[in-house]
């Protein structure tokens, strides 16, 4: 045995210098019988120690795989090469990369093996590994967080990959619809929707990933398979992209506003019909009107009328006393159809917005209600002045009569020697302001908060509805986009001092 080895030692004294650790292996015993310089310093043995040094106290196979069966297929193919963890005498861990070689000497079979030392690779692999397995098991966390998020969220929710094509979605859109996930996933909304909704949708998924339309909102509706029913919904939709800025997909939410536009429907139904209350009550109001426009040139009419009948019945009458009669009834025709004119208009039913001036308007509003005032003793004060503006005329007239008649309603009530209404309008930066005040004494403190409410009214049943203020705020918040407030108002005329009723209506141009 010691003259093999000595033979082996000669042999090999050429390796002996190497660079890479070369080390013999008998095949038999696994011991090790030879190894170079590299290979001792390396994990701290002498040349004495390799006398009783077996392979398998130094040397850990990563592959599981034991030495005797490396050394099996070794005798199969000649030659292997493997990757194993070794440790140095002081348990200093190593990383080889082995080359090995069956080599048969003096009749026995022996494993040449040239090993690299690869452990700073190695260290580096095995930590890039963990740092990659870190940020895959951070990915994974977060993967969880948003499904667990997408999930809970009771807004229904999907996403689609860039050929509109359903990649995912959450339990609140699996029951907006009636279709569970994995019956959607790959498919194309024609496959989960009405042709008639599925055009829409796939006309407004173009929009968003071609970035034409990113992010869209829209109404539309879904169709719920298991309910075979409608619902009305607003969509929500947005692009997203991948690390290079390329769209990918998009995500959407859909918001279920049935009830909402029931809501509507039902409010605006109902204010259909106040505002035909409010008309009608209105209509009361210009009925009054009517009659005192009419009262005086229904009166010139008989008067010429009779004395035409009386002259000639005489036989007095003459041409230019006929000619003066008629052209008073005439007259005062003319001033009646103008006055069925001006009330026709009031009540037409279009809602059409046109440029305006306003002060022709409050003209036009206060000659609807001239005789009314003059019949009862009530002096306007006008501080018009001209401002042009882009509005439903008619509507801002329905108010500004609403708030006089209401203004004459309260003057009614008192004893007043003086009973004055203001008419102010204003141009303020871009805004339209028109004022109403009255010296009625103003409004009860507990009844100004409630004045438009629907219903409340501070007159008897005989005089009030509680729908004119109501339906004039109405008006002016929802259609003419303004404002109406009211407040009490201190004023003086003529060295008197008075409180009434200040309405103030803001209106934008």
């Amino acid at each position: 045995m010691k003259s093999e080895k000595l033979e082996l030692e000669t042999l090999l004294e050429l390796f002996y210098n190497a660079n890479d650790m070369i080390f013999v292996i008998d095949i038999d015993n696994t011991k090790i019988v030879y190894a170079n310089e590299m290979f001792l310093d390396k994990f701290e043995y002498s040349k004495k120690d390799l006398e009783t040094l077996d392979i398998s106290q130094i040397r850990k196979p990563l592959e599981n795989k034991p030495f005797k069966q490396i050394c099996e297929d070794i005798k199969k193919s000649k030659k292997s090469s493997t990757f194993s963890k070794y440790f140095s005498k002081s348990g200093k861990k190593y990383y080889l990369e082995s080359h090995n070689s069956l080599q048969r000497i003096n009749n026995k079979n022996y494993v040449f093996s040239i090993s690299r030392d690869i452990t700073t690779k190695i260290e580096k692999e095995i930590l890039i590994e963990e740092e990659i397995n870190i940020k895959i098991s951070e990915i994974e966390n977060q993967k969880i967080f948003l499904d667990t998020l997408l999930q809970s969220n009771p807004t229904a929710i999907f996403y689609k990959d860039k050929d509109g094509k359903y990649l995912g979605c959450n339990k609140a859109w699996e029951k907006l619809t009636g279709i569970d996930k994995d019956s959607v996933l790959n498919k194309s909304v024609f496959d989960v929707a009405p042709n008639d909704i599925a055009k829409i949708y796939f006309e407004q998924d173009k929009k968003v990933l071609s970035l034409e339309q990113n992010p869209q909102i829209y109404q539309s509706e879904v169709y719920n398979k298991s309910l075979d029913k409608r619902f009305d919904v607003v969509f929500y939709k947005s692009a997203y992209f991948n690390s290079n800025g390329e769209v990918i997909g998009l995500i959407g939410v859909v918001i279920d506003v049935t009830e909402v536009i029931a809501l509507e429907k039902e409010k605006e139904k109902k204010e259909k019909i106040i505002y035909q209350q409010s008309k009608m009550a209105a209509m009361g109001e210009m009925i009054e009107s009517i009659a005192h426009q009419w009262r005086q040139p229904l009166s010139t009419m008989t008067v010429s009328a009779s004395g035409i009948k009386m002259q000639k019945e005489f036989g007095i009458l003459e041409d230019k006393s006929l000619n003066e009669f008629l052209d008073a009834i005439l007259d005062s025709a003319n001033h009646l159809s103008q006055t069925i004119d001006d009330f026709k208009n009031f009540f037409k039913s279009k809602k059409i917005e046109e440029e305006f001036d306003i002060k022709n308007t409050i003209k036009k509003t206060l000659t609807l209600l001239s005789s009314k005032f003059k019949n009862r003793h009530i002096k306007i004060i006008k501080n018009i002045h001209s401002v042009k503006i882009y509005s439903l005329q008619n509507e801002l007239i329905h108010v500004i009569l609403n708030i006089l008649n209401n203004a004459n309603d309260a003057l009614e009530e008192t004893n007043l020697k003086q009973k004055l209404i203001f008419v102010n309008t204003k141009k303020d930066k871009n805004n339209l302001i028109i004022e109403i005040i009255d010296n009625a004494g103003g409004i009860k403190e507990e009844y100004i908060n409630k004045i438009f409410d629907a219903y409340f009214s501070t007159k008897d049943e005989k005089k009030g509805t509680g729908i004119g203020l109501y339906m004039s705020k109405e008006i002016i918040t929802n259609h003419l986009n303004g404002n109406i407030k009211v407040q009490n108002y201190k004023l003086q005329y003529k060295e008197k001092n008075y409180t009434g009723a200040k309405f103030t209506i803001t209106l934008p141009l």
